[in-house]
């Protein structure tokens, strides 16, 4: 609570055709709880994908400025077109690392990879390991029951992420608590114990 750390966050949110309904409605709510608990300090963006990827911003921006348009952005979210995750996540890590700030992917779906420079998940697995080598984290939401969990389990193992899901008829106000608890405040992370002539450790 004396010092919470700073963090640039970027939101990647599906839209494509079959989030339409209920799944479409949960992601926006999901959301905009997760921009509405961004910290004052805190930078951050949201893209949007469906067969084309929509960034709101052309980078990160800060949070304190900005949270209010956000949410509005997010309310106009409409569901249509195919599914682009390769075109979307490499949309996401162009942004800088600041390596005094966590950089943390938010990344939400309800499907599987249909169109882009890549639809097989070995090779989009693959091309992010490549990728999240400098300390980028991805956190995954899976939306109802079509998504890919091998998909997203493999990006968040490999990130050191955490993935969630979410089933049509869940309250995804308990979810998104129970997320935010492990991503919203990060405290310590990348330690290391450097062991010398000394004591001996147990």
């Amino acid at each position: 609570n004396e010092r919470i750390v700073e963090r640039d966050i970027v939101f990647v949110v599906d839209t494509s055709g079959s989030m339409a309904g209920e799944k479409i409605e949960q992601a926006r709510n999901a959301l905009k709880h997760c921009v509405a608990n961004l910290n004052d300090g805190d930078r951050f963006n949201i893209v949007r994908f469906s067969s084309d990827v929509y960034p709101w911003k052309d980078g990160l921006v800060p949070v304190k400025d900005l949270r209010e348009a956000a949410k509005s952005w997010i309310d106009r979210f409409q569901a249509a077109g195919s599914t682009d995750i390769m075109g979307a996540l490499r949309e996401a890590l162009r942004y800088p690392k600041d390596p005094a700030r966590p950089f943390v992917i938010v990344f939400m779906t309800d499907g599987k990879p249909t169109i882009g420079e890549t639809i097989e998940s070995k090779e989009i697995l693959s091309r992010l390991a490549k990728a999240c080598t400098d300390g980028v984290r991805i956190f995954t939401w899976g939306v109802g029951y079509d998504v890919d969990t091998q998909l997203l389990d493999g990006i968040a193992e490999s990130s050191r992420g955490v993935s969630e899901y979410v089933r049509p008829e869940e309250d995804i106000a308990v979810k998104i608590s129970s997320f935010w608890g492990k991503a919203g405040k990060p405290i310590l992370s990348d330690l290391k114990i450097e062991v010398v002539e000394g004591p001996r450790l147990r």
